[in-house]
């Protein structure tokens, strides 16, 4: 045989170590070397590098992998975490590119927002949810819970228990009215305040309690 051909053969020249680098918050090593240990087989030359780092992002906690190899014989593998930024729905997460994620319940789950919707909103969800934080800041309150209707009706909870209703036609304009005029006319009432409906053109009705 020629050295070529030793090299190509499927049971010569095998990968020597497969090395893992990433932030090891919520993955552990075992983890991943369980899931790559079938893909890692075989002719360090011809391994699917594309096949490890698909089975490497089959782990509910990675968000993205790269792999490559590293000369003489040895499989890196990088990985980043998911960065979750909101709750979705009562079991689930979204990261922080509107993605939906199924891990077990993470320290910090306690304290970020939820948001609810139909299915395949997560992303209009989380896009939303940063537009109208932005415009309600200037009030200091804040966003507790974000609910998606089936027909597209926007219900806001804050933090002070007040719930605002919108619809798909200009929330954030609606919404920048209603913080406008918000510490002058609601925030000194806002304890006897149940909801504010401001899907109308030209002011808004409050429901007391």
């Amino acid at each position: 045989l020629t050295l070529l051909d030793w090299l190509l053969r499927s049971d010569s020249f095998p990968a020597r170590h497969v090395r893992f680098e990433g932030p090891f918050r919520h993955v552990a090593q075992r983890e991943l070397e369980l899931v790559v240990r079938d893909a890692v087989r075989g002719n360090f030359l011809m391994l699917n590098l594309d096949a490890v780092r698909e089975q490497v992002e089959t782990i509910p906690w990675v968000y993205q992998a790269a792999v490559r190899r590293a000369w003489p014989r040895d499989i890196v593998v990088q990985f980043v975490e998911q960065r979750l930024v909101a709750r979705w729905g009562a079991n689930a997460w979204v990261n922080h590119v509107g993605e939906v994620v199924k891990v077990e319940d993470p320290e910090q789950g306690e304290t970020l927002v939820r948001l609810d919707g139909p299915d395949g909103t997560s992303g209009q969800a989380l896009e939303r949810y940063r537009r109208l934080v932005q415009i309600l800041e200037p009030t200091g309150l804040e966003i507790r819970r974000l609910v998606l209707s089936p027909r597209r009706t926007w219900r806001i909870e804050l933090d002070n228990g007040l719930t605002l209703v919108l619809d798909r036609s200009e929330p954030e304009q609606k919404l920048q009215r209603f913080a406008r005029v918000y510490a002058q006319t609601l925030a000194p009432v806002a304890a006897s305040v149940r909801q504010v409906d401001l899907r109308y053109a030209n002011g808004f009705a409050v429901t007391w309690l």
